[in-house]
């Protein structure tokens, strides 16, 4: 700590007592040395300051990375080299994972990539990082250093703030436009004008991104409590479409987010985005590309708008038949489909603890196999096939419950 820094202690507040684990304190203990310093910074902090979960748990070091990898061979702690161009190595103290980072400051940025030269600076740190929220640290003795002046202010508020100038912060890296909704969608109640503009002037060099960076920005944001709100900003000013390459429902997903939380159920990806802008098959395939989505997230959507017609009626039989057929994720997602789209009535409160049921429902085993069917003469091969899936449709229609017996002989009748 420099003797001009300002903090603030937060030893009594009860949001930090993850301060006192054992083993950040042993991350503290190895790297508070020989003149150098570690803190907590980033997303443990502020969402302590936010009331919210605190999960990893990433620190900035004086260190240099070489220094910081031998001092932790020394105690025999694993090392993890995961960014040493950037200066990051991680450290797995009691099978945690610590993210550590050198401080930094940006040399030279081409609106995708930095280069960077470590340094012992922390204010020069905090002025590289893109939000005020996000420059806050956090040192071993509970002293919380907010060098932009805002950072504190802005999270007890929910102010989403570039760091200094915002377009200038964007053009070091033009991810920072989808960040900045990101944030807005999981974190923010408020903006700035200025910050707002920049964004959408800037929003014509997001085609210079990765489509798999844009596409891991977007499905982020989606899981925001506040996503409605960020992408009909971001709709307003003429991006969404853009990034979705399709004309956004914002209506129909305002109307699942708002069932989904009356129902305490957290929406699946495939189906925001289904309920944002699929409506067929080719659409889900054409989304999947644009965001380069992984292949099961493709296969969901494709599921949903291929697995079944219209659902008029839904009961805990009929939930549990499709989620035979799909699994009961895309069950409770079909369902919630034929919410939105007003197929079934809105029921929130049953619906709700069917689903609640499903997720306590093991799908029973298909009584009948192959050589069931050879004993009963039938010889293997597409007919055999044939059989099997007339057969396994009918028990699943009786609400599974047909017997080996009953099915063969229904199916003998039937031919």
């Amino acid at each position: 700590m420099s003797a001009n820094e300002r903090f603030f202690l937060v030893t009594d507040d009860c949001a930090f007592d993850w301060l006192n684990r054992p083993d950040l304190q042993a991350l503290f203990t190895l790297l508070n040395r020989d003149g150098h310093e570690v803190r907590v910074v980033g997303g443990a902090v502020r969402n302590a300051l936010l009331g919210e979960p605190v999960g990893d748990i990433d620190c900035a070091t004086t260190a240099p990375p070489s220094l910081v990898m031998d001092w932790a061979r020394a105690e025999d702690i694993r090392v993890l080299p995961t960014g040493l161009d950037h200066g990051t190595v991680t450290l797995l103290i009691d099978d945690t994972p610590f993210e550590v980072t050198t401080l930094r400051s940006d040399v030279e940025t081409d609106g995708r990539h930095a280069k960077v030269a470590f340094g012992r600076d922390w204010a020069e740190d905090a002025r590289r990082r893109d939000f005020t929220m996000n420059a806050l640290y956090l040192d071993h003795e509970g002293r919380l250093y907010d060098p932009t002046g805002l950072g504190i202010a802005d999270a007890r508020i929910r102010c989403v703030r570039f760091i200094g100038d915002a377009s200038e912060r964007i053009a070091e890296d033009y991810l920072r436009v989808l960040r900045f909704f990101r944030f807005y969608a999981h974190y923010g109640k408020h903006f700035t004008d200025q910050d707002y503009h920049a964004c959408i002037e800037a929003q014509s060099n997001l085609s210079s991104l990765s489509a798999e960076r844009v596409g891991a920005e977007m499905t982020k944001l989606l899981r925001g409590a506040y996503a409605s709100e960020a992408l009909q900003v971001m709709h307003e000013g003429g991006m969404l479409g853009d990034i979705l390459r399709c004309v956004p429902r914002l209506g129909r997903f305002d109307r699942l987010v708002s069932m989904s939380r009356e129902m305490h159920l957290k929406p699946t990806v495939p189906l925001l985005l289904t309920v944002l802008c699929v409506k067929v098959e080719e659409d889900a395939l054409r989304l999947a590309r644009t965001l380069r989505l992984p292949n099961r997230m493709r296969d969901h959507m494709v599921r949903l708008v291929n697995g079944v017609g219209p659902i008029d009626d839904m009961s805990e039989e009929r939930l549990q038949q499709l989620a035979y057929w799909h699994g009961k994720d895309v069950a409770q997602d079909l369902a919630m489909l034929a919410l939105v789209y007003h197929q079934i009535a809105p029921d929130l409160t049953s619906l709700s603890m069917m689903m609640r049921n499903l997720d306590l429902w093991d799908a029973p085993r298909f009584p009948i196999n192959g050589r069931d069917l050879i004993a009963f003469g039938i010889k293997p091969g597409p007919k055999m096939g044939e059989w099997l899936h007339d057969l396994e449709t009918l028990w699943v229609e009786s609400g599974f419950a047909m017997g080996k017996a009953s099915l063969l002989a229904r199916k003998r009748m039937r031919h």
